[in-house]
């Protein structure tokens, strides 16, 4: 009976080398860039500034997987001063009666314009960036993104800062001038909004979507059908059209 104790702790002691054999088994198979991509992660949770996004940014510098992809496409929308309010705001503009005076596409498209100067955290690197993410969600953004900042840029003569829902003098009906002076504006930037309807519409309107049978939906089919595979048609036709109040 002596000896009892020391028998008995044998199980435990091997317990023991068990769980230090896994955790240096799972520690020897977590590589550096799952490491890399879980820092850039937690900076990315943090993150609040151009400042900080840039640094999440950088912080997958070399990986091309889908998760690095996604920490680009968020830390370009943080950079842009996008917030969860934000986007929450923007969608909520498609439940808009069309009495407030314009399109709620176009409504939408105001609260998704990139309006701060930047290469990195560009519109076009943005879509670029989101679409390698794989994420279904941030396609759709980045492609509303694209579609509403080449609309103000172009139509607008340029993007003001009142073009930013964080500026006091921001106003939604902005766009709607951008989109008038787009449609009697040149064929070549008209075709450039129907090249952006074509992927806007793979993006949102894919059978079972969500959005098949919304606004934006309802307008993208709409330009596509009638431009019939014509870029420049569709893009005169998608801002005939939101400049309707159906």
């Amino acid at each position: 009976m002596a000896n009892t104790p020391r028998l008995r702790s044998v199980p435990l002691f091997l317990k023991s080398i068990a769980l230090i054999s896994i955790s240096i088994f799972l520690v020897s198979c977590e590589t550096s860039e799952d490491r890399q991509l879980a820092s850039a992660q937690e900076c990315i949770d943090a993150a609040n500034t151009e400042a900080d996004a840039d640094v999440c940014y950088n912080a997958v510098a070399g990986i091309e997987s889908e998760k690095a992809y996604l920490i680009r496409c968020s830390a370009n929308y943080i950079a842009q001063g996008f917030t969860g309010t934000r986007f929450a705001s923007a969608f909520q503009r498609l439940k808009d009666n069309p009495s407030s005076g314009q399109d709620p596409m176009a409504t939408v498209m105001a609260y998704m314009i990139f309006s701060r100067t930047s290469t990195l955290h560009s519109a076009d690197n943005t879509l670029a960036n989101c679409t390698r993410s794989g994420v279904r969600s941030m396609i759709r953004l980045a492609t509303m993104t694209k579609l509403a900042t080449f609309i103000a840029q172009t139509g607008l003569g340029g993007i003001p800062s009142s073009a930013d829902p964080l500026d006091a003098s921001f106003d939604p009906a902005q766009i709607s001038t951008a989109i008038a002076n787009l449609a009697g504006g040149s064929p070549a930037d008209q075709a450039s909004v129907g090249t952006i309807a074509i992927q806007a519409s793979e993006a949102y309107c894919n059978a079972g979507s969500s959005f098949e049978t919304n606004e934006i939906c309802v307008n993208l089919n709409a330009a596509i059908a009638g431009g019939a595979g014509d870029a420049t048609a569709i893009g005169l036709a998608l801002l005939t059209q939101l400049q309707q109040l159906n």
